[in-house]
């Protein structure tokens, strides 16, 4: 199985009903969630695991559930979804695992093609984080999870970054943005008007991409630059979707 990671937002009054009425009780492809989980303990002999401190956190706000628990429930929806799709292409998995996860309370906001572009975000968060540490935040050896206020302000960043990086053509993208994008584009500059820090590191970070593109895109920095489109139109994209008030928490998860 190959790594993935993906970024999460939660519904908390739809996971305190349907989530949790779904792990506690149903049979999925093969298995329920508490058979999944004794399973689970037994193989990796971790007691740690727990199938009730994983229900009661759901059922008393999901914002609140570590990156280590939100794996054991991905895992399992993974081992009960995934053989049902196995002629199917990965565009009916992702429909599908979309809409069963937002009946549950559980919104896919990103999923990453890749490790190599998993490494690009990254490296944008490590140098947003350098300058504006977030609040709130919490590492996990799984994942990370994030104030979404906090969230929202790295993903302007995302997106005034990438914005700078195909505008200034260092790689050859094809892209023509909407007249949508740029008004939120124009919006996010409006907003940071009196942040000069913000720009100064977004220059900075820009000439440091394109010097370290142009000797050779086999630099582990050159996918912040191969993958600036796909991180601009989702970080459009996830801007539009969290509410900070409604979703006060998105987590970074990786799985195996």
């Amino acid at each position: 199985m190959g790594k993935d990671t993906s970024i999460y937002m939660f519904d908390s009054e739809k996971a305190a009903v349907n989530l949790y009425e779904d792990l506690q009780h149903r049979m999925y492809h093969t298995q329920t969630f508490r058979g999944f989980i004794n399973n689970r303990k037994k193989a990796l002999n971790n007691d740690k695991i727990s199938f009730d401190r994983i229900l009661e956190t759901i059922k008393n706000d999901i914002n609140n559930i570590t990156p280590e628990d939100m794996l054991e429930i991905t895992l399992f929806f993974r081992s009960q979804i995934e053989p049902l799709f196995h002629h199917d292409s990965w565009e009916a998995r992702n429909e599908y695992f979309e809409t069963l996860y937002q009946y549950l309370g559980i919104f896919w906001l990103y999923e990453f093609p890749n490790a190599a572009a998993y490494y690009g975000y990254m490296h944008q968060y490590e140098n947003y984080t350098e300058f504006f540490p977030m609040s709130m935040l919490k590492n996990y050896q799984s994942g990370i999870r994030i104030c979404s206020e906090d969230f929202l302000l790295f993903n302007d960043y995302v997106i005034l970054v990438t914005k700078e990086i195909l505008d200034r053509k260092i790689h050859d993208h094809e892209h023509k943005l909407t007249a949508e994008e740029e008004r939120i584009v124009n919006t996010i500059k409006k907003e940071n008007q009196d942040n000069s820090l913000l720009f100064e590191i977004i220059e900075e970070e820009v000439q440091f991409l394109a010097k370290v593109f142009y000797p050779s895109e086999k630099s582990p920095y050159s996918h912040s630059v191969l993958h600036s489109y796909s991180f601009f139109r989702k970080s459009i994209e996830m801007k539009s979707r969290i509410d900070a008030k409604k979703n006060p928490k998105i987590l970074i998860l990786q799985s195996y």
